[in-house]
């Protein structure tokens, strides 16, 4: 039998990288990173749903993803959580199914850049995510409206990238320091 935690009304518990399945009751969670901000998810999990680090499933090469924890807390009485073995996890490596979730994981990952970073990371965060295995990006493939602010400081912190040597552009194409954007983008972590 996998192990099981009790947990009542208000009470806490870190996953410590860890999966759960809520057997029963209710719980919201909270990702606190390495500085203590801390990033609420306005979602409950019902009975019947699994909690964990879903971001440690990204692919670190291709996306920053900064190191947290996850609190939990519960939100009734005889709150159980069972822990998932992550063997499961290890059987979708390669399939369909994994490629779907980390679709999903990346857009739920991309909500959080704006609450993480200020508006010169958050727009090299989505940048690093246009770009392809090769730190590159066709300049027709960003629209500043894909970027949730507006086309002017969009245009200014492009430019401001770019001044720093953060982007360089070559025939439409747009290169990324992807180290220097990662060593960057830790600040806003530590």
């Amino acid at each position: 039998m996998n192990k099981q935690i009790t947990l009542n009304k208000k009470q806490l518990y870190f996953l410590d990288q860890k999966f759960f399945l809520l057997k029963r009751g209710k719980i919201i969670s909270r990702y606190i990173l390495e500085n203590g901000k801390i990033i609420s998810n306005e979602n409950c999990i019902k009975a019947g749903e699994f909690i964990g680090n879903f971001f440690s499933f990204l692919p670190t090469d291709l996306y920053f993803v900064p190191e947290f924890e996850v609190e939990i807390e519960a939100l009734e009485n005889n709150t159980i959580l069972e822990e998932v073995d992550t063997n499961f996890f290890e059987t979708l490596k390669n399939t369909p199914a994994e490629k779907i979730i980390i679709q999903l994981i990346r857009n739920t990952y991309i909500k959080y850049f704006q609450h993480l970073f200020n508006t010169k990371g958050y727009i090299m965060s989505v940048l690093k995510l246009y770009a392809d295995a090769s730190k590159t990006i066709s300049k027709d493939e960003i629209n500043p409206e894909n970027f949730n602010v507006s086309r002017s400081l969009f245009y200014a912190t492009y430019s401001t990238l770019k001044k720093e040597n953060f982007i360089t552009e070559k025939n439409k194409i747009i290169y990324l320091n992807s180290n220097k954007i990662d060593t960057y983008l830790k600040g806003f972590c530590a």
